[in-house]
């Protein structure tokens, strides 16, 4: 099925497309029906087994309500699975998808790539009414929307319906109206990670881009460090940025210092790690506290108890 639906205020909007297309695949229509007739499309499956491969148009969202789907990108495996989803956009060259003998049930959502841009600038600029057509300087870019991360309800609330109702064209409200919905989540979930983007004060758009893909990497090497002894100085390297310079927009950035982070990060993983059964002595020496006393009192710092008094 396929519902197009028009806009009366199409001259007031920023210039993405306000049809939408929606349909339902399985094994047998997949490659007769994949092709995309508009900007936005809503597109759920029931599949047991696939092979392709995807070029990305605007805003993707893969979810898998039943089963697990597999993609390549960037020389990563992501394996989405129940109540998981993953975000790609156009940025991204084509990349694949597998399913492998098992009923899997899944929705795919295109959003038009102006439609989330709009979106950002509402974000940033919440009350700036007459800047709509100013959206054109801020962009989907691989570090805002890529990424793996379990759908919240209200977000798995509506796939899920989307899922069902697209399954069993029982569908009883127009598709844009969901597409504006689930941009809405997508966005909101991602708040903080644009809100650092933004924070970044560059004179050139490039130069943002470029900095906040390799703060990113400095926080990537930061979470991977939580148990062996890295230096700042090893991370901002891993960036290639002076150490100031990594100082300096990594708290400009993500309102904190690279120190604290990593910090704050290794006192979040021993809670884990003590309701893995681990003594506080073996917790605090796996990461890299230089004794018990040490860590307690960091501990304490960070979470305004000593670690012998938190309940499980």
């Amino acid at each position: 099925m396929e519902i197009v639906e028009g806009n009366p205020y199409k001259q007031c909007t920023s210039g993405y497309s306000n049809s939408c297309e929606v349909l339902h695949v399985t094994d047998k229509n997949y490659h007769a029906l994949k092709e995309r007739k508009s900007k936005n499309r809503i597109m759920s499956s029931c599949l047991t087994s696939l092979e392709d491969e995807i070029k990305p148009l605007g805003l993707g969202i893969k979810f898998v309500a039943q089963g697990e789907e597999s993609y390549w990108l960037k020389d990563k495996r992501f394996s989405v699975t129940n109540g998981k989803y993953l975000l790609v956009n156009e940025t991204l060259p084509r990349f694949d998808i597998t399913i492998k003998n098992a009923i899997t049930r899944a929705v795919c959502v295109d959003i038009d790539a102006a439609l989330v841009n709009d979106l950002l600038l509402q974000t940033i600029y919440p009350n700036d009414l007459d800047n709509y057509n100013s959206t054109a300087q801020y962009l989907l870019t691989p570090e805002l929307f890529v990424n793996e991360a379990v759908a919240e309800k209200p977000m798995q609330k509506l796939l899920n319906f989307i899922i069902s109702s697209s399954a069993s064209q029982t569908l009883d409200r127009p598709g844009i109206e969901l597409i504006y919905e689930l941009t809405s989540l997508v966005v909101k979930n991602s708040e903080e990670t644009i809100k650092s983007y933004y924070s970044l004060e560059t004179a050139k758009l490039s130069t943002r881009q470029e900095l906040f893909r390799r703060l990113l990497t400095g926080k990537e090497v930061l979470d991977d460090s939580l148990f062996s002894d890295l230096s700042i100085k090893q991370v901002a390297e891993a960036c290639c940025l002076s150490e100031f310079r990594f100082y300096r927009l990594f708290k400009q950035c993500f309102g904190d210092s690279p120190y604290n982070y990593l910090f704050k990060k290794r006192i979040d993983k021993s809670i884990e790690l003590k309701k893995d059964g681990l003594s506080w002595v073996d917790i605090a020496t796996q990461l890299n506290f230089t004794d018990l006393a040490a860590f307690s009192k960091s501990f304490k710092k960070i979470k305004g108890i000593a670690p012998s008094k938190v309940l499980f």
